[in-house]
């Protein structure tokens, strides 16, 4: 953890607030798991009005590398003390539904975490079958350009290339693309049988 030179000033400071800070009620839903969870809004609901009356401001810093997220939460005093930790959070996907979802878990757990909130999480389910399986990184430009070749010729040839592609290749994938590339191999078949 980073912090100023002197944390006096924020240490009294963040035990006043956390005196003052209730659980964050679970009002988010995950459908995939059937669970609820405490969403951002209701950690920040709960957070506020302690920071703010003790002089207390939170700021986070997203970035993206090497096919993960991470994000710098640091919380302020207006002396000008401050703590700060970074979490690091794999993605599922490296396009920008995936890297907002992780930089939304990070947020999350890493602001909780920093001010000892307590809050059951059902939600985390999804991080953790990411994080079982880390992807990298996949340029989908070849991918798509041989798919798109396959699809040309219709929806037997789009079927052999989706087979021939790694689980990776297919989770890498943009779900509007495959869509795609489906309505494309529909058209060629239609205009094959007129």
């Amino acid at each position: 953890m980073k912090t100023s030179e002197t944390i006096s000033e924020i240490a009294t400071a963040m035990s006043k607030a956390q005196g003052a800070i209730e659980d964050a009620t679970k009002k988010g839903l995950n459908p995939a798991f059937r669970s609820k969870y405490a969403d951002m809004a209701a950690v920040r609901a709960v957070i506020r009005e302690p920071l703010a009356k003790n002089d207390l401001s939170v700021v986070q810093f997203p970035r993206t590398f090497d096919g993960e997220v991470e994000v710098e939460t640091m919380i302020l005093h207006k002396s000008g003390e401050y703590f700060a930790e970074t979490l690091r959070m794999p993605t599922h996907r490296f396009d920008a539904h995936g890297i907002g979802s992780a930089i939304t878990y990070a947020r999350r757990y890493g602001l909780m975490s920093m001010l000892s909130l307590a809050s059951e999480d059902d939600d985390g389910n999804a991080a953790v079958q990411q994080a079982a399986a880390p992807k990298k990184h996949i340029d989908t430009t070849p991918i798509l350009a041989a798919g798109e070749k396959a699809a040309g010729d219709g929806n037997a040839a789009l079927s052999v290339w989706w087979k021939k592609l790694t689980p990776d290749e297919r989770n890498a994938l943009d779900p509007d693309d495959v869509k795609a590339l489906k309505a494309i191999a529909i058209g060629v078949d239609k205009k094959d049988e007129e």
